[in-house]
């Protein structure tokens, strides 16, 4: 049975503040996998090479931009790419 929407081609505000809520509710029962760990930047085998701060103030608010090269060493990588050669 079509909704009253449906029957006029155009949905009614009814409808559409249905179908808001309905994915409100259906955003919330997705269950999400955790975020896995941070790796840990200072762990011995990585070092920063440079760092970039960029701030822009407007109003009130301050939008700032952080910028990190790094160099990570994984001999775990050099060796696949030794046993390849």
């Amino acid at each position: 049975m079509p909704g009253a929407g449906e029957q006029r081609g155009k949905p009614t505000l009814l409808d559409n503040i249905e179908g808001f809520f309905r994915g409100i509710v259906e955003g919330l029962d997705d269950p999400k996998p955790p975020v896995p760990p941070a790796e840990n930047p200072t762990d011995g085998s990585s070092r920063e090479v440079g760092r970039t701060v960029q701030e822009v103030r407007r109003g009130d608010y301050i939008f700032r931009r952080t910028t990190i090269d790094e160099v990570i060493f994984d001999p775990s990588d050099q060796s696949e790419t030794d046993q390849e050669r």
